[in-house]
């Protein structure tokens, strides 16, 4: 099994490439998370609706976490994130 765990993470979990595509992801989102916090009126009017209750930061974080890849990559490639 250790093998088995050892072989995964060298020839995929810590490959070059993956890790690459997974920096790239990580910025992507935290650049959408900025960019609803600062204009928290682009978000959906559900989302909007619980920012009083759950706070601002809390509601961006599950509105970000909820998103496809391919909503978040579209809302990316709409506000210029990324870009």
């Amino acid at each position: 099994l250790q093998d088995f765990s050892g072989f995964m993470y060298r020839q995929l979990y810590e490959h070059p490439a993956v890790l690459d595509a997974n920096h790239e992801a990580v910025a992507l989102m935290r650049g959408l998370f900025l960019h609803y916090v600062k204009h928290p009126d682009a978000m959906g009017r559900k989302a909007r609706e619980r920012i009083p209750e759950e706070g601002l930061m809390r509601t961006v974080c599950d509105y970000v976490a909820g998103c496809t890849d391919r909503y978040a990559l579209e809302e990316c490639q709409k506000y210029g994130i990324g870009a």
